[in-house]
């Protein structure tokens, strides 16, 4: 079926440009990277061209599963079925009350009686476009392994980047993959972390120094990872045990994370990596050009109208020359003008500039009003939606040298030199975090970039940059 019949049988009148990406993917031969703004009509595009070639089924991954329900809503315009699939931790009714749900499934899956009942009855010929429908399409059984069946009758499967991959695909959708150069940083507590050696220190000392030789000597941590993981299948279902935020701690470790030690939390900073699924759609409306060679894919780009972003000059959050007051000064000053503002710093920063915010890290009602400030690297800064009449980004969120250094190895074995370890991370992160008030072509966020290293990197087409200073603030912002 031609591109064109595509959209004119699901009633659409292509944009300009679509009908042309379409046609590209249809005729694909290696990897391509589609970057076009927000809003444009990316999904349509690549859903007709996928259609068209029968390039079925395909996997659609993406950061937040609240995308997939307009990847749901495009493909089935087009006369395909999409389903979007959860992990354990939506989908198993023993996920609350267990520390470490994926272990929990592994030792008593065979006894689980929702997953018996899932083998006893099946499935029948059921279908589901997501997740959030199985509970009352199919009560009393294991709703996370019911989703394979389903999985097996889609064209597109819509997922988490890093859920367990089911089944063949035909190729591979990366929605804003952006994030795949960015990293992605997981945090543990660390008195969770004491009381699991505690506990080791009580139940088998010999471990202790297995487990501190694993953050400090390259290849150790798979011995200490199977050392510990045999002790707590063993513990698991007899006693109460704290060990498994150090299991999640030693598997990123092995994964090839970098541990970083920030005030009261371990944080670990994962890999940069690409799926194993050929060929792959890379889709992103924040890609800035000096990036896109980083993807190894053809690239096709669609106009945009670049959003102007002011750099204040003479702020900065550089360890040791951090100016504190300035924000707490530049926030004040935002306060006065504008009902809403988004700000985003590190754990670092953040910590100094606390008390003078209205929410931190958290939910924001749908009518709020104030100061929101989140942390760089957290879960809000990529996948929600944040509405504000200004966004902030106080301070370049460059990595921390000993975590750069090793990005650096990272990115070398991606045929990536020279100082892309350093600013490729900074500059996608700043783009995720404005990208949370600028979802739409119609939202306008004053956006401030408040550190004079962000002059130093070409933004463009994405962002257009004014220096000011703060003490010429006041006057640039009345004349908006």
């Amino acid at each position: 079926m031609k591109k064109a019949e595509l959209f004119e049988k699901a009633g659409l009148q292509p944009r300009s440009g679509q009908l042309e990406v379409a046609q590209l993917i249809a005729e694909l031969k290696g990897d391509v990277l589609l970057a076009a703004p927000t809003g444009w009509g990316k999904t349509l595009a690549v859903l007709a061209g996928l259609k068209a070639s029968q390039r079925l089924p395909a996997l659609w991954l993406t950061r937040a599963l609240e995308v997939g329900r307009r990847v749901v809503a495009d493909a089935s315009r087009l006369g395909l079925r999409a389903f979007v699939a959860a992990g354990r931790e939506k989908l198993c009714p023993y996920a609350r009350s267990v520390e470490d749900v994926a272990e929990f499934c592994r030792a008593f899956r065979a006894q689980c009686p929702h997953f018996l009942s899932l083998v006893s009855e099946g499935v029948g010929d059921i279908w589901a476009e997501s997740w959030e429908e199985l509970p009352k399409l199919l009560p009393g059984v294991c709703h996370y392994y019911a989703q394979d069946a389903v999985i097996s009758r889609a064209d597109i499967v819509v997922q988490n980047y890093h859920r367990r991959v089911s089944g063949y695909y035909a190729a591979a959708v990366i929605d804003e993959a952006h994030n795949l150069l960015a990293p992605r940083v997981l945090k543990y507590d660390l008195a969770k972390l004491e009381l699991a050696l505690d506990e080791l220190k009580t139940r088998e000392p010999s471990l202790v120094p297995v487990v501190e030789e694993a953050f400090s000597k390259r290849g150790a941590a798979e011995e200490a990872l199977e050392s510990v993981l045999q002790l707590y299948r063993e513990l698991l279902g007899k006693v109460h045990t704290a060990l498994a935020p150090l299991i999640r701690l030693l598997k990123a470790v092995v994964r090839g994370g970098v541990v970083y030690r920030e005030a009261g939390a371990i944080e670990v900073y994962m890999p940069p990596w690409k799926p194993n699924i050929n060929p792959r759609i890379y889709l992103s409306g924040t890609v800035p050009e000096p990036l896109e060679r980083l993807f190894g894919a053809q690239v096709v780009r669609v106009p945009q109208q670049p959003r102007k972003a002011l750099v204040l000059t003479d702020l900065t959050s550089k360890y040791g020359s951090e100016t504190i007051w300035g924000y707490v000064k530049l926030l004040t000053a935002l306060r006065r003008r504008y009902s809403r503002v988004l700000a985003f710093a590190t754990e670092r920063v953040a910590r100094q500039i606390i008390a003078g915010v209205d929410f931190y890290e958290e939910r924001l009602p749908a009518e709020w009003r104030g100061v929101a400030l989140y942390t760089v690297y957290g879960r809000f800064s990529e996948g929600v939606d944040l509405s504000a009449d200004a966004v902030a980004l106080l301070g370049a969120p460059f990595l921390p040298p000993e975590v750069e250094e090793r990005y650096e190895r990272y990115y070398n074995r991606l045929g990536i030199g020279g100082e892309a370890a350093r600013w490729v991370p900074m500059v996608t992160t700043t783009l995720q975090c404005i990208g949370r008030a600028a979802r739409r072509p119609e939202d306008s966020p004053l956006i401030v970039l408040a550190d004079y290293r962000f002059r130093r990197f070409d933004f463009s087409p994405t962002l257009v940059l004014e220096e000011v200073d703060l003490r010429s603030l006041e006057k640039v912002l009345a004349s908006r």
